[in-house]
């Protein structure tokens, strides 16, 4: 049997910065977050840049849709740091995709699209296709 397919967002800002600034300016801990010359520790080289991301609460069976509009909600707590940081930092909105059965297709609401330029996000879409002819329920 295929696994489900699963999706989730974040919002994120890279550069050379120190994360807790940013946890500072907008009162909220980041999911995840680095600074530049911390070590991976899935491949223990240095990082190249600082980041800070925010993710979506929701369980990875949830729509991709639901996922970023998870994400803005979290970014209203906060609205107008948020909104001065995504400028200044150039914040972005990460989509993910792992696709195991038929491909769902994405769809923005027009409320979606405004509220992520109302944070003047960027977007960024990684969708891996990891459909196999092999699969159990092919056979």
């Amino acid at each position: 049997m295929s696994e489900e397919n699963k999706f989730y967002a974040y919002f994120t800002v890279t550069g050379s910065f120190d994360p807790e600034y940013i946890t500072k300016r907008v009162g909220i801990s980041p999911t995840d977050s680095w600074r530049v010359g911390d070590l991976n520790p899935r491949n223990s080289l240095e990082r190249k840049f600082s980041r800070w991301s925010l993710y979506s609460r929701l369980a990875k069976s949830e729509s991709l849709e639901a996922h970023i509009a998870d994400v803005l909600d979290q970014l209203d707590a906060s609205a107008a740091a948020f909104k001065e940081v995504s400028i200044n930092e150039s914040g972005g909105m990460q989509l993910v995709a792992q696709i195991y059965s038929e491909y769902p297709g994405l769809h923005f609401e027009r409320e979606i699209i405004q509220r992520l330029g109302e944070y003047r996000l960027s977007v960024d879409c990684d969708f891996y296709y990891l459909y196999s002819d092999a699969r159990e329920d092919t056979r």
